[in-house]
C-alpha cells in the first residue's frame, strides 16, 4: 500500500499544534515525519499501517512522511494570521482613601469579541492580589481594600485562556492614587443632664466621616463596671442606649465603634461623657380618713397622698388594706391623692395600710407605705333606709315587684325585722346584723303590697320606718 499522509488540523496559528498521521505504512516499519527547520520526528508503524507526530506550528509549508518501504507522502500545513488579543483593566471608585474597597474590572477580548473562562492574575509590585475568570462579557472583577495611600500600579494578567488568539501572558495596568482616609468623629451625649439614681438616661452616640452620618455603624456603651449595651447608628448617624442602672456619683460613660463601613477608619473611636447621678429623693406616704369618728356601718373615705421630694405623684396605684384583708385600689390625682371609701368597718380600733403598688417618677415609691388608725364606735340606733321595688317581668299578680329593704345602727348579730305598712304590718323579709350594725334583706312584692308608701325595720324592741317607692330609671 502506498503512504497516505493527513494534517489535523490543516490551518492553524503560530504556536498552536497539529498532528501528522499517516496510513498505509508496513507494520513496524519507521516512519520519519519531517516539518519546516524543526527536528524530525519518527513514529513506528502499528498493526494496521498507522503512526502518528505531533509538531508546534512555526509557518505555512510541507510536511512529509517516509518509509523505507512504504514511500514517501506529503501534506501542506496553512499558518493564519495570529488574532489581536487584548487586555484593559479599570478601577472603581477612580479616587479612592485607604480603606475604601476598590474594585478592578479586566476586560478580555479577541479581535474584539469578549473571551469568557479565561483566567486573571490581578497583582502589584508587593505581589498578587487575587485571581479572577471572565465572564460571557469577557470580565474578570477582583475587589481590594488593602491598598495603601499612595499611587499603586495594578497589573492584570492573562495566565489561562480557550481562544483561537495568543491570549496568555497579555496583560494591562491601571493606576490606582489612594488617598489618605477622612477623620472619623463620635461625639456622645446625655439625657437628662442631672438624673437622680434609677431614673432612666438616655445616651447619644453621633457617628460621623468627614461631617457625613455614618449609618449602620455598631457602637458598645460601657463604664469602668462593664458594658451598658449595644446600639447601631441611623441614618442620622446616631446610636441610643437607655439605662436606669448607673449608680449615685461620677459616671464616666465611653461610646466606642466596633464596626462600619465608610470611607473613614471609625473602629476604635471613641467619645466619653461624664454623667452626676444624685442620690434618688425620698417618697412618702400619709394616710387621712373622714369622717374622724365613725359609727358603725357609717361610711369612710381613706386618701393617701404620695409625694416624691415633697413633690406630688400623679398616677401612682395605691392599695388600702387592713389585717382582715384588702379595702380597695385607688390611682393618685395631680395632686397625688388617692382615695377608697367603704361601711365595712368594725366597731373598735382599726388599723389601715395604704401601700404603693406602682409609680413613675424620679423617686422609687413602689412599696411605700403610710398607715393610720380609724376608731368605729357603735351604732347609734337603728335607722331605717328609702327602698324601692322593680316590676318583674312578667309582673304577676302574686309576683308583681321586688324590693331590697336595708337598715342600720342595728346590734351586731341581732335580727332585724321588715315589716309594711308600720311594726305590726306584714313581715316581707328578716336579716341578721353584720359586725357593722348593717342589715338588708330582698323580698318578692305582690301587687297589692306594692300600694303601701313605707315601710318598718324592728329590731330588740326599737323600731325605724322609711318610704317605699319604685325605683326610678
Amino acid at each position: 500500500m502506498a503512504l497516505a499522509l493527513t494534517l489535523t488540523p490543516a490551518t492553524v496559528a503560530v504556536g498552536q499544534a497539529f498532528t501528522a498521521a499517516v496510513t498505509g505504512a508496513t507494520p513496524g516499519e519507521l516512519i520519519t515525519f519531517t516539518y519546516d527547520a524543526v527536528a524530525p520526528q519518527t513514529a513506528i508503524a502499528d498493526a494496521l499501517g498507522n503512526a502518528s507526530v505531533t509538531f508546534t506550528a512555526t509557518e505555512s509549508g510541507t510536511v512529509v512522511a517516509a518509509g523505507a518501504t512504504s514511500g514517501a507522502a506529503t501534506a501542506s500545513l496553512t499558518i493564519t494570521v495570529a488574532s489581536d488579543c487584548v487586555v484593559t483593566l479599570s478601577s472603581a471608585p477612580a479616587n479612592p482613601t485607604a480603606g475604601e474597597p476598590v474594585t478592578f474590572t479586566a476586560t478580555v477580548t479577541c479581535d474584539g469579541v469578549p473571551v469568557s473562562g479565561a483566567t486573571v492574575v490581578f497583582a502589584t509590585v508587593s505581589g498578587s492580589l487575587g485571581v479572577g475568570v471572565t465572564t460571557a462579557a469577557g470580565q474578570a472583577t477582583l475587589t481590594t481594600s488593602l491598598l495603601p495611600v499612595g499611587a499603586n500600579v495594578v497589573t492584570a494578567t492573562v495566565i489561562a485562556a480557550t481562544t483561537t488568539c495568543i491570549c496568555i501572558g497579555i496583560s494591562a495596568t491601571a493606576t490606582v492614587n489612594v488617598t489618605a482616609p477622612q477623620n472619623c468623629v463620635v461625639t456622645l451625649t446625655s439625657a437628662p443632664a442631672n438624673p437622680t439614681a434609677g431614673e432612666p438616661v438616655t445616651f447619644t452616640a453621633t457617628v460621623t466621616c468627614g461631617g457625613v452620618p455614618v449609618s449602620g455603624a455598631t457602637v458598645v456603651f460601657a463604664t469602668v463596671s462593664g458594658s451598658l449595651g449595644v446600639g447601631v447608628t441611623t441614618a442620622a448617624g446616631q446610636a441610643t442606649l437607655t439605662t436606669s442602672l448607673l449608680p449615685v456619683g461620677a459616671n464616666v460613660v465611653t461610646a466606642t465603634v466596633i464596626a462600619a463601613t465608610t470611607t473613614c477608619i471609625c473602629i476604635g473611636v471613641a467619645a466619653t461623657a461624664t454623667v452626676n447621678v444624685t442620690a434618688a429623693q425620698s417618697c412618702a406616704v400619709t394616710l387621712t380618713s373622714t369622717p374622724a369618728n365613725p359609727t358603725a356601718g357609717q361610711p369612710v373615705t381613706f386618701t393617701a397622698t404620695v409625694t416624691c421630694g415633697g413633690v406630688p405623684v400623679p398616677g401612682a396605684t395605691v392599695l388600702f388594706a387592713t389585717a382582715s384583708g384588702p379595702l380597695g385600689i385607688g390611682v393618685t390625682n395631680a395632686s397625688g391623692q388617692a382615695t377608697v371609701t367603704t361601711s365595712t368597718l368594725p366597731v373598735g380600733s382599726t388599723t389601715v395600710t395604704a401601700t404603693v403598688l406602682t409609680a413613675t417618677g424620679t423617686c422609687s415609691c413602689a412599696g411605700t407605705s403610710g398607715t393610720g388608725t380609724v376608731t368605729v364606735g357603735a351604732p347609734t340606733g337603728l335607722t331605717a333606709h328609702p327602698a324601692c321595688y322593680r316590676l318583674n317581668i312578667p309582673p304577676l299578680p302574686w309576683a308583681f315587684a321586688t324590693a331590697t329593704f336595708s337598715a342600720s345602727g342595728a346590734t351586731p348579730g341581732a335580727t332585724v325585722t321588715f315589716h309594711l305598712d308600720g311594726p305590726a304590718g306584714p313581715v316581707v323579709c328578716t336579716a341578721v346584723a353584720n359586725a357593722s350594725g348593717n342589715a338588708s334583706c330582698t323580698a318578692t312584692l305582690t301587687i297589692t303590697q306594692v300600694l303601701f308608701a313605707g315601710y318598718t325595720a324592728t329590731s330588740g324592741g326599737v323600731s325605724s320606718s322609711s318610704t317605699l317607692s319604685i325605683c326610678l330609671p
